[in-house]
């Protein structure tokens, strides 16, 4: 086992799950284990520059708070003094939706209960010393997912994709170039005998932060450009309702393409949802145009909402509340349209 003085901090309302972590943890000289019931006590724990964590296991059951919100916490907050430090699941039934959602948040470890000494002394002994690129973009801040599948992922790059740059995690005021949108963090121990602490120390946020600023720049500009987009997604849109046509159609479709390709690397969550509901809604499905004018409409205006509140993210409750409404539009549409066979490709409704 790879021994590291650092600790490890576990999250989570039942102090069995500590003990359990604890019984293994004993007796070797790996980590110490220490517990926190809530979301909020392990944030303010993680905040202090002079904490020596290595490895924070959070529980899927918190007294307050979800696990998400210490994920996004160390993984995206300016006042994180360690973004790169090792996360990890632990809970009964994960569900691939709590895996797909903490991996979104940069957490890439799990660990079923009830917890068995084997796993958990891998995990003690690995996750801490993971030497993982670490990725900040428009929509991720974590460790590199693509791991293995990585070559084959830059092989199918194209020209109008990521433009990636790789930095060294202790580098600081390194020069970004102005065309990237990724940034790859090699994973290069400092000067701390222990490797899970160098890995941790080497990636810290006045590391990053330069990357976290590029790319909120990156988000603005998009924002900008997306703004003139959608004037003339609105004249499209214009012409399409006064002649509703199959070309009308393909014209707004083309300008709809075109945002989505610019909100693909930004990470304009919300606003990518937006455009991608566009494109699919002006494609050639075969519907009937007039019967898609309402919903299109709904989708501008959604997207209208978006740009002027400036959201460069997933917008949180309003974010929520606009997909709401475009749902709300989408199943209005689809409870006034023909039965099976009625949805015949018409030149206009």
């Amino acid at each position: 086992m790879h021994e590291t003085k650092g600790r490890v901090l576990v999250v989570g309302e039942d102090i069995g799950v500590m003990r359990e972590l604890t019984r293994v943890a004993v007796g070797s000289e790996g980590p110490t284990v220490e517990w926190v019931a809530g979301a909020a006590e392990a944030v303010e724990l993680l905040g202090r520059a002079t904490h020596d964590f290595v490895l924070v296991l959070v529980d899927k059951q918190l007294k307050d708070g979800t696990p998400f919100d210490v994920f996004r916490f160390v993984r995206r907050d300016p006042d994180a003094p360690y973004p790169g430090l090792a996360l990890g699941l632990v809970g009964e039934a994960l569900t691939e939706a709590d895996i797909r959602k903490s991996a979104v948040l940069g957490c890439l470890h799990f660990l079923g209960r009830p917890l068995q000494a084997e796993p958990v002394a891998q995990a003690l002994s690995q996750w801490p010393a993971d030497r993982t690129d670490f990725i900040v973009s428009g929509s991720y801040t974590g460790p590199d997912r693509r791991r293995a599948n990585r070559q084959q992922m830059v092989d199918r790059r194209t020209v109008t994709g990521p433009a990636e740059q790789t930095v060294a995690s202790t580098s600081l005021g390194f020069e970004i170039k102005p065309s990237t949108t990724v940034f790859r963090f090699r994973r290069m121990p400092t000067a701390e005998p222990d490797l899970a602490l160098a890995l941790r120390n080497g990636l810290s946020s006045e590391t990053i932060e330069p990357a976290r600023a590029h790319i909120r720049l990156k988000k603005e500009q998009a924002l900008a450009m997306l703004g003139l987009t959608r004037h003339r997604m609105d004249e499209a849109f214009a012409e399409l309702a006064g002649k509703p046509d199959r070309e009308a159609l393909k014209r707004l479709n083309a300008v709809a393409r075109e945002a989505a390709a610019l909100t693909e690397t930004r990470g304009l969550l919300l606003v990518g949802m937006i455009v991608r509901g566009l494109v699919g809604h002006t494609a050639d499905t075969g519907r009937p145009v007039r019967g898609v004018l309402a919903l299109l409409r709904a989708y501008l205006d959604a997207l209208r909402d978006a740009l002027a509140r400036e959201i460069i993210d997933d917008g949180g409750p309003v974010g929520r509340q606009i997909l709401a409404t475009l749902k709300a539009a989408e199943e209005s549409v689809e409870a006034a349209a023909p039965g099976a066979g009625g949805g015949t490709a018409a030149s206009s409704g």
